[in-house]
C-alpha cells in the first residue's frame, strides 16, 4: 500500500500544480465512501484532452508511463478521460463534466490530500455496471457499501443518472438497494 501512496502523492501534486480537475472514482472512492475493501489500485478521470499532457508531464518527472491514448497506468495509478460504458448496445456517457467538477470534495487518503468525485457520481458509474462476484468485481457490494453510509442527494443522483441515460437501467437497481428516486 505504501507503493501507491507514494505514487498518489506525486500524480496529485503533479495534477494540482498544473491546475487540473480531476477526480478519483472506482474502487478507492467506493471504500472511501463505504465500501470496506482493500484498495487495489487508485482510478483518477480527468477532463477531456488532458491525458497526453499528464502523460508528458510524468514523463518530464523521469516517470515511465504506460500511454496507449486512452488511458495512462504508472505504479498502481490509472488516469482515464473517457468512462463512457458502453453494453447491450446502450451508451452511457460519464466525462468529467463541469457538475462532477463543482461538487469534487477534497479528502485525505493514503496520506495525500485527494479530490474525490461525489458518492452520487460513483454509485451511477458502479450502477451501470452493476457488476458482481460472479465477475469477480465488486460494483454492487461497493453500491451498497455507498448507500448505507452515505446520505445522498437524491435530485443530484437523478441529473446524474439522465445525463447518463441510465435512469430506466439503474432506477430498478438502486430501488432494490433502498433508494427510491
Amino acid at each position: 500500500m505504501s507503493l501507491i501512496a507514494g505514487n498518489l502523492a506525486v500524480v496529485q501534486k503533479l495534477l494540482d500544480g498544473a491546475q487540473m480537475a480531476w477526480g478519483i472514482y472506482g474502487g478507492a472512492a467506493a471504500h472511501f465512501y463505504g465500501s470496506r475493501r482493500p484498495i487495489n489500485d487508485i482510478d483518477i478521470v480527468v477532463p477531456a484532452n488532458m491525458l497526453s499532457e499528464i502523460a508528458r508531464l510524468l514523463q518530464q518527472g523521469q516517470k515511465a508511463v504506460q500511454y496507449d491514448g486512452g488511458r495512462i497506468l504508472w505504479r498502481g495509478i490509472i488516469l482515464q478521460e473517457d468512462l463512457t460504458i458502453r453494453q447491450n448496445g446502450a451508451v452511457y456517457p460519464f466525462v468529467l463534466d463541469q457538475p462532477m467538477i463543482e461538487r469534487l470534495q477534497r479528502k485525505p487518503l493514503l496520506g495525500s490530500r485527494v479530490l474525490f468525485l461525489a458518492p452520487e457520481d460513483i454509485l451511477v458509474h458502479k450502477l451501470i455496471l452493476y457488476r458482481g462476484s460472479d465477475q469477480q468485481r465488486f460494483d454492487i457490494v461497493d453500491c451498497e457499501g455507498i448507500i448505507k453510509r452515505q446520505q445522498l442527494d437524491l435530485e443530484y443522483l437523478s441529473q446524474r443518472l439522465q445525463s447518463s441515460n441510465a435512469t430506466a437501467l439503474v432506477t430498478p437497481r438502486i430501488a432494490e438497494m433502498g433508494v427510491t428516486l
